[in-house]
């Protein structure tokens, strides 16, 4: 077969043709997305007016927001011994960006948004709340704007994404906060990194072969937590450690509230969701190791 040069212009008027198609389609796909967010905004625009105002309310009174006129970055370093926390700070905007886009997934879930567009708007609203919480971070003395910080916000939304679109790991897996005020800062279970412990449960219930036995009412755990890095710890005498755990715990949504229903009400929803999230101390026998 011979090829001409009437063949060459026919050929690249075809790519020329389909990678135009190609590009219109991804416009429209885009604007789609940019519009479908707008809308899901609007749906939810209480919940997410709360969690501005709740972040700002923070950012004013415990994160020292507008103490610096100058915008500056900071790098905090990840889990080790010589960084400002252990690492609960990290582990602390994942779980934020986590919980935070899981309830606005739930709520347009709820007002009859397909799971994925939910959860993708869900993400773009909880991404937006968490780079504002890091742009006034920039004006802080005592934080900064972190690097570290975005990554663990897209962590903590990518985690609740994959979560929300498949069923299977939503019924298997939680990620929680277990929070006991340690005495230094009242209570301020977001703030407080002395009294939190962060928790990743593998939920019985989501196995097959196990969710008409018993079994189902437990749980296997992992999670982490650090000491002593705060300056009243310090001065309490208590040295820096970090901490890692396994153990097995009660699945309190799964023995109050039984298996998820499409059809639930709102308080029995709600309740679901607060175990989901929310670890209550004292439910779980683990043992623990410093690292």
């Amino acid at each position: 077969m011979s090829y001409t040069k009437s063949d060459g212009h026919v050929l690249k008027r075809a790519v020329t043709s389909g990678l135009f198609a190609c590009a219109a389609v991804v416009q429209a796909q885009t604007g789609s997305v940019w519009a479908d967010w707008r809308e899901d905004v609007q749906a939810t625009r209480w919940e997410t007016g709360a969690a501005v105002a709740g972040v700002t309310a923070l950012g004013a009174y415990s994160w020292d927001w507008g103490s610096s006129k100058k915008f500056k970055m900071n790098s905090e370093g990840w889990f080790g011994d010589n960084t400002g926390s252990g690492g609960a700070d990290k582990l602390g905007h994942a779980f934020s960006s986590y919980a935070l886009n899981n309830v606005l997934t739930d709520r347009l879930v709820r007002k009859g948004r397909p799971v994925e567009r939910a959860a993708l708007s869900a993400a773009l609203t909880t991404q937006a709340i968490m780079l504002y919480v890091e742009v006034f971070d920039g004006f802080s003395n005592d934080h900064g704007f972190a690097r570290e910080d975005v990554a663990m916000n897209l962590l903590g939304s990518g985690l609740s994404y994959v979560r929300a679109v498949n069923p299977k790991v939503r019924d298997l897996v939680d990620f929680r906060l277990e929070y006991q005020s340690s005495g230094y800062k009242g209570f301020r279970p977001l703030s407080d990194y002395a009294g939190q412990k962060y928790v990743v449960a593998l939920k019985l219930s989501g196995v097959d072969a196990l969710r008409q036995t018993p079994l189902r009412y437990l749980e296997l755990q992992t999670g982490y937590y650090a000491r002593g890095f705060s300056k009243a710890e310090r001065d309490a005498g208590i040295d820096r450690s970090r901490h890692h755990f396994v153990g097995v715990g009660i699945n309190l949504g799964e023995l109050l509230f039984g298996q998820r229903s499409e059809r639930e009400t709102e308080l029995r929803n709600a309740g679901r969701v607060f175990f989901e999230h929310i670890q209550l101390p004292s439910t779980a026998a683990r043992s623990d190791s410093v690292l």
